[in-house]
């Protein structure tokens, strides 16, 4: 099946160096704050997180962005999964957002670790009651016997714990993603798009143009 006919102009906006500033995540910030605001995404923190496991296979996967820190990103997942596994086995993960509507896109570039135990705690509570039993009964990423299962377990936990004060599994977390590097893409007409990426050295951030 030939796609060499899928065509798409670019030409809904720009994007200048000189627009990033001095801290290119309060220039992300903004841009998400655009995606929020647009009636056509459904969901702007949506990312896909990149991870690479011991024989160096790539896997992608998208999980939803919860909290956008001074110079680190945070998501939650299972510790056993296969993202989880990657991470503890290489830290350095890739995340990136597509926003098709406003022809944008950012990648961050960093290393993960774990958030405090308080913090994912917190985060845990917060998850509807159905979300915290999800996530324990769920071994992700595990082989299971089928999708009936999963649901009769899913029913039974809940029927027997509906009034209990669910306490969040200890394999079960969120990862932070701490930031080295940022580029940010928006789509531009003749398919010469502006690209800016901003590398974090010493302390401090250095923004260069980089050719589409």
């Amino acid at each position: 099946m030939k796609l060499f006919n899928y065509r798409k102009p670019y030409d809904k906006d720009s994007l200048s160096i000189d627009e990033i500033g001095d801290n290119p995540i309060d220039f992300f910030k903004k841009w998400f704050k655009e995606a929020e605001s647009s009636d056509q995404i459904i969901e702007s923190n949506a990312m896909t997180v990149s991870t690479v496991d011991v024989n160096n296979n790539p896997s992608s996967r998208v999980v939803l962005l919860k909290e956008i820190k001074d110079n680190s990103l945070i998501f939650f997942t299972n510790y056993k999964s296969k993202k989880g596994k990657e991470i503890d086995e290489n830290p350095n993960i890739c995340a990136s957002f597509y926003w098709a509507p406003l022809e944008r896109q950012v990648v961050f570039k960093g290393v993960a670790k774990k958030t405090s135990e308080s913090y994912s705690d917190t985060y845990f509570k917060s998850r509807p009651f159905s979300s915290q039993v999800g996530a324990i009964v769920s071994a992700q990423s595990e082989i299971i016997s089928s999708y009936d299962d999963l649901l009769t377990k899913y029913d039974n936990f809940l029927k027997e714990n509906k009034n209990l004060d669910l306490k969040r599994p200890s394999h079960w977390g969120g990862v932070e993603l701490v930031i080295r590097e940022i580029e940010f893409w928006q789509g531009r007409e003749n398919r010469l798009h502006n690209r800016v990426i901003s590398s974090l050295s010493a302390g401090s951030w250095e923004h260069n143009i980089l050719s589409p």
